[in-house]
């Protein structure tokens, strides 16, 4: 029993008649009987009642028709899998990413990538970028997306701002400028992350701070007055612009980060396609300056 059989049996049962079902597949009315003709003989059951111009299916080819479009779909898939592999395009990537750009572009992004590559299964872990290296080097992950201050210029995609941001009503925005000794007077909401089994505060300035493994679970801490925080301002912005956050004047205001790609594979289709659109909006839709 061959693929060509069970399809031309499929699609004369679809259309109704040999005529349509090989319009529909593109070959000569000829060649779709003759298909069909050879699954009969080689299961030796009638699929179809021919009468004149009239066809019918069978109960016993009724019976067997919702087995026989999943055989083709299968074969499909087999087809498609092979062909994907062929060309270098991934059955799965598995992502690690931190939460600096918006989740409303991420959401768009991945949208996007199973458009692009829609047998390509994937996976999303997020976690501070300085865990990203180890999930790589593990082959936990097959790519990692954000922030870092120090990272080789091979693996760099773009800049992103931050500033340093409170609540408007925090004691720290009445100042018109503000110190390294006035913000080590307040909290500040520090990004936390696992490293050789220890967990470690990013830039903490003063004594007091709280950690927490998100960007925007700082954000969130900074909006409900909680303390001061450095983000990027790819998180900030809307809040700013809302006057729901302020930002102070400091040496640290305005500075600007790196945001990273780290990979294990080069010349995956659906990886590379990834880098590039991340690449492309921090170029475009999230520029500094």
């Amino acid at each position: 029993m061959r693929v060509e059989q069970v399809e031309a049996f499929v699609k004369t049962a679809e259309h109704g008649s040999f005529a349509k079902a090989a319009m529909a597949m593109g070959m000569q009315r000829s060649t779709v009987s003759a298909a069909v003709s050879s699954l009969e003989d080689e299961l030796a059951i009638p699929l179809f009642e021919r009468s004149g111009n009239s066809l019918q299916i069978t109960p016993v080819g009724q019976s067997l028709l919702a087995d026989s479009q999943r055989l083709l779909q299968s074969a499909t898939r087999i087809k498609q899998l092979s062909t994907q592999h062929l060309e270098g395009i991934e059955s799965e990537l598995r992502i690690a990413r931190d939460d600096a750009l918006p989740e409303v572009f991420w959401h768009q992004c991945m949208h996007d990538l199973h458009a692009a590559f829609p047998q390509t299964s994937t996976s999303v872990y997020l976690l501070p970028t300085q865990e990203h290296q180890e999930f790589i080097d593990s082959g936990i992950v097959d790519i990692s997306f954000g922030v870092n201050h120090t990272v080789d210029p091979a693996f760099r995609l773009g800049m992103i701002e931050q500033r340093t941001v409170v609540s408007p009503t925090h004691p720290l925005a009445n100042l018109a400028q503000v110190t390294e000794s006035d913000l080590s007077q307040y909290t500040q909401i520090c990004l936390t992350f696992l490293q050789r089994g220890q967990l470690v505060v990013q830039n903490q300035i003063g004594r007091q701070y709280s950690g927490l493994t998100m960007y925007e679970l700082i954000r969130d801490a900074v909006l409900r007055g909680d303390g001061w925080a450095i983000l990027p301002s790819t998180l900030t912005q809307p809040y700013l612009s809302q006057q729901q956050l302020v930002s102070l004047a400091t040496e640290t205001a305005l500075s600007a980060t790196f945001f990273q790609c780290l990979s294990r594979q080069a010349n995956q289709k659906a990886a590379t396609w990834l880098k590039n659109r991340v690449a492309d909006a921090l170029t475009h839709e999230f520029k500094a300056g």
